[in-house]
């Protein structure tokens, strides 16, 4: 299955399936963080071929997925910078 993602910031393909593998982890979400989401403009597109463990993932989340993945790579980044 073959995925199209737009996201805020430009990340490889290895990046994109580490944080896609981090939504199995996702319980809550604050809502300051979920808005800059929103609003970010989406530059980068990627397209990646899914794993079957990968398509189960973007089937829990359906249409949101692309939403939550920015969510989480937002998520990681601040928590790296601390």
């Amino acid at each position: 299955m073959k995925v199209t993602f737009y996201l805020y910031k430009n990340i490889d393909s290895r990046q994109l399936r580490y944080h896609l593998h981090k939504l199995e982890d996702l319980k809550q979400i604050d809502p300051e963080k979920l808005k800059k989401v929103v609003e970010a403009r989406k530059r980068c597109k990627r397209t990646i071929i899914l794993t079957e463990e990968e398509r189960k993932i973007y089937q829990r989340f359906g249409k949101a997925t692309n939403l939550y993945l920015n969510y989480v790579i937002l998520v990681n980044e601040d928590g790296e910078r601390t």
